[in-house]
């Protein structure tokens, strides 16, 4: 009985070792942590808007399938943007927005972005954006900043 009790034991114990193995090895493998430092930053930089991760922007990035929108100032996007990124300072929001609406209500998702984490203008974007009426915007918290840390291309000029 104590034998077969050990076996048993031994049994789970390394079926649960395998089992963690192979989630770890798999590209879409469960995380087994939760990074909430991380979200409870991001619910705080955003007012509870959803954020998403320099993870989720690459990808979003490489498939084409969101519409990236810097926030800063037109000075500040001229000088370095992630490419492809369209300029709507939310300062001159009334003035240029109307040029922008008809691309941003076609695109599947809309990701706004500016400096990084003290940086509050993608946050404000984002919710004038709301209060025109899109949906599935969400916020790059880290910005140009960790975009540009991480070794992501940028592109200058307009």
């Amino acid at each position: 009985m104590k034998r077969s009790l050990l076996q048993s034991i031994g049994i789970i114990i390394i079926s649960g070792a395998l089992g963690i193995a192979v989630n770890a090895l798999r590209a879409e493998g469960i995380p087994l942590m939760e990074r909430w430092q991380e979200k409870v930053l991001n619910e705080q930089l955003t007012g509870g808007l959803p954020a998403v991760s320099l993870k989720q922007v690459k990808e979003a990035y490489k498939s084409g399938d969101a519409l990236l929108v810097d926030a800063r100032d037109p000075e500040f996007f001229e000088q370095g943007h992630i490419p492809g990124a369209v300029s709507l300072p939310v300062r001159d929001f009334a003035s240029v927005f109307p040029g922008l609406e008809e691309q941003l209500r076609a695109a599947p998702r809309v990701i706004t972005y500016c400096d990084g984490a003290s940086c509050e203008m993608s946050v404000e974007l984002t919710e004038k954006l709301l209060f025109a009426g899109l949906e599935y915007i969400e916020i790059f918290t880290g910005g140009i900043q960790q975009w540009q840390g991480a070794g992501q291309p940028i592109e200058e000029g307009r």
